[in-house]
């Protein structure tokens, strides 16, 4: 950054603040994401505003001689990004001036002086208090004639009594801080804080299938809470915290029955006829606001007479956040094809639907807020600070002088990353759900029926093995990079470098190339190649729809792949001819994913919607064939090298396994009992494979996956 020490602390310009020692940049009191060379190109130019800040005083500055870069095209992106931030526009700037060939300057107003004078300006400074003085000078006299002595020093005294009140009343206190955490379980297990009762917490526990358990919150071993169901999930408790919302389901539908779960046990009891996800009762106790599709609900507390509040854009998710008074309701929207997460907020009627953070970061990546029992802030989780989720806070309004809410606070900075908020009932901790990634590679050995190290049990899974056997790709835990190396772990290369998120890496059949799909948060799943020398990653579609799970032709001239084609309300499974780039559509196959083709190339194995069944498509006869269903969710398909067979997962089940189909039976072979495996739960969900020779490969879970209490100070 450049050097700042002789700059105000704070240069104002329009809606926005710039803090030159820090490179902090503000809009309307929000911090805007930006660093590196366009900051040091905006404090360059407002160190001369209305002045030509030209191209190479920029490079000499940012972009040495020893600098091995392409100087054009760096300037040229830095001050994309620098416009983007600002949303000036090059051809009709407010700030930002071109001057062609030569390089830039600032014409907007800079601290209240306009372009053509600067603050450091001694000719300015001088006019300024020469300025001032006379004017002092030639008022006085008329003053002094006017009022007496007295009377000036008793409105002087009112004036600073006034303002000391209005500062005092309009200050704001120092921010919320932790100040200490409390590690409460340590079981490893994957799972989500969901509510307390005061002496409980209640949690949503992914193991072998989905099951609700609970902790004192001093700490010790969860005990689970039973019910009928195969899979179970929380949502929340009731506010005389005697009943827990819940939802009972099988596979991976996307809605589910609710119901009411008594505390500390007892039968279920269903909610009237709501099917949704995710879900709370108001504060009152007397309604129930649920999601299903992109549609709020709000019923009675009994689940009776559900009737529509608003349909939004994109999904409705997440921890459903009354405010404590029942005058306002927070959750969070996943943006339509799986675009950025962001926090809203409506009123229990229905109105004044909205965005709790605009423009805070972007693009937004925040969710799971809840207020504290008083009301006075609300945490929520972000991704806007890299490489993990952190808590953060705001500040709600409070009075004539706080009207609007607070800039974020960040609370943690990791190495820890958080899922879930709950607070306790007298608000001095909150409860929150972490984890730090690790996972181990292992393979099943039929012999010793063993899960042993697997290339020296790197934390990594989603493994795919050339055609010829000689090299394998990988996805690393928890960085979501690609690598490939030999199949002895030798000669390894990483291919992709956040902020790609990688994911289900495919061979091409040649071994030239890799598939792979990008996703990040906040961004549509998109497919792409790289050479596997490396090289930067392209695109193999040019879409802004979600593309995912590629899969090579035998010959390797084709691509299919799952998509969501533009106004479908449904994925299906495409085909692209890399050479043409046309793309066709697999006929019969809207609402299925999950493509595999073949090494024979005559069929393509997918699944259905929810997960439960396999499907085989023969090219001949050009038709879908129901080929296996299982009681839980079906995944990770991989066919055998000889294409007699699928391999497969079933999860979500009384008893999960590693199983596998052969073409023209219609029945399965269990291969792995997964009972009593501690899988590593990746952002994909659980990943197996399998190596050349038929073994089952999977990710068992090291990482330190817990409930911690956090104690705050909440000013």
């Amino acid at each position: 950054m450049q050097d700042s020490s002789s700059l105000p602390p704070t240069l104002r310009f329009g809606v926005f603040e710039l803090d030159p020692r820090t490179g902090e940049l503000r809009k309307k009191g929000m911090k805007i994401r930006l660093q590196g060379q366009p900051v040091d190109i905006l404090i360059m130019l407002l160190q001369r505003p209305g002045e030509a800040v030209t191209r190479e005083e920029l490079q000499q500055k940012l972009w040495p001689a020893d600098t091995f870069v392409d100087f054009e095209q760096g300037l040229n992106n830095a001050m994309k990004r620098l416009r983007a931030a600002l949303d000036d526009d090059a051809e009709s700037p407010h700030f930002i001036e071109t001057i062609p060939r030569r390089g830039y300057r600032f014409i907007g107003a800079v601290n209240g002086a306009h372009h053509g004078a600067s603050w450091t300006d001694p000719d300015l400074q001088r006019l300024k208090r020469d300025t001032t003085s006379g004017i002092e000078a030639v008022a006085g006299p008329a003053r002094a004639r006017k009022f007496s002595w007295q009377w000036v020093v008793a409105i002087v005294s009112v004036i600073a009594v006034l303002a000391a009140t209005f500062a005092w009343l309009s200050s704001s206190p120092p921010p919320p801080r932790v100040l200490a955490t409390t590690q409460l379980t340590r079981d490893g297990i994957h799972k989500f804080v969901v509510a307390t009762d005061g002496s409980r917490l209640y949690i949503s526990d992914v193991g072998d299938t989905l099951r609700i358990v609970q902790v004192s919150i001093a700490g010790g071993e969860t005990s689970p809470i039973p019910t009928p169901f195969v899979n179970a999930s929380a949502y929340g408790i009731s506010p005389d915290r005697t009943q827990l919302l819940t939802a009972g389901f099988v596979g991976t539908e996307s809605e589910y029955q609710l119901w009411s779960l008594p505390l500390p046990s007892g039968s279920p009891r269903r909610l009237g006829d709501t099917v949704g996800h995710d879900g709370t009762w108001s504060p009152d106790g007397r309604h129930l606001v649920f999601f299903k599709d992109s549609d709020i609900y709000q019923a009675n507390a009994d689940g009776t007479d559900p009737r529509k509040l608003t349909t939004v854009q994109g999904t409705p998710l997440g921890i459903v956040s009354f405010s404590p008074d029942g005058t306002r309701i927070r959750f969070t929207i996943a943006g339509p094809e799986k675009g950025p997460e962001s926090i809203w907020e409506i009123r229990p009627d229905g109105s004044d639907l909205h965005p709790v953070l605009p423009g805070w970061d972007n693009p937004p990546c925040d969710w799971s807020g809840v207020w504290t029992p008083d009301g006075r802030y609300y945490f929520f989780l972000s991704w806007i600070t890299p490489p993990g989720s952190n808590v953060w806070a705001i500040r709600e309004p409070s009075g004539l002088f706080h009207r609007h809410s607070s800039v974020p606070f960040q609370l943690t900075t990791g190495p820890l990353e958080f899922h879930s908020l709950v607070f306790s009932p007298d608000g001095k901790k909150l409860f929150a759900s972490a984890q730090q990634f690790r996972g181990e590679l292992v393979r099943y050995d039929p012999k010793s029926r063993q899960f042993v190290p697997f290339l020296a049990g790197i934390s990594a899974g989603e493994l795919d093995f050339s055609r010829d056997g000689k090299w394998v790709a990988y996805v690393s835990y928890p960085e979501l990079t690609l690598w490939r190396s030999r199949v002895d772990g030798s000669d390894r290369l990483q291919l992709t470098y956040p902020p790609i998120a990688a994911g289900s890496p495919r061979w091409s059949p040649d071994t030239t190339q890799i598939a792979f799909v990008d996703f990040q948060l906040g961004r549509p799943d998109k497919t792409f190649l790289i050479s596997s020398r490396g090289g930067t990653p392209r695109e193999m579609l040019a879409e802004n729809e979600p593309q995912a799970d590629a899969t090579w032709s035998p010959d390797g001239k084709k691509i299919a792949f799952a998509r969501w084609a533009a106004g479908s309300d449904a994925q299906t499974i495409a085909i692209i001819d890399l050479a043409t780039h046309q793309v066709s559509t697999v006929p019969g196959s809207k609402g299925l994913s999950s493509p595999g083709w073949s090494p024979d190339g005559r069929y393509l194995a997918a699944l259905n919607g929810d997960s439960s069944k396999l499907l085989l498509f023969d090219f001949k006869t050009r038709k879908w064939l129901d080929w296996i269903a299982e009681p839980g969710v079906v995944g990770n398909l991989n066919w055998s090298q000889d294409g007699s067979y699928v391999y497969y997962d079933s999860t979500l089940t009384d008893h999960p396994s590693f199983r596998r189909a052969k073409v023209g039976q219609t029945h399965s072979e269990l291969l792995v009992d997964l009972r009593g495996l501690n899988r590593y739960f990746s952002p994909l969900g659980w990943r197996s494979g399998i190596t050349p020779d038929g073994s089952a490969l999977f990710t068992r879970n090291l990482s330190t996956d817990e409930i911690y209490a956090l104690d705050l100070d909440l000013p």
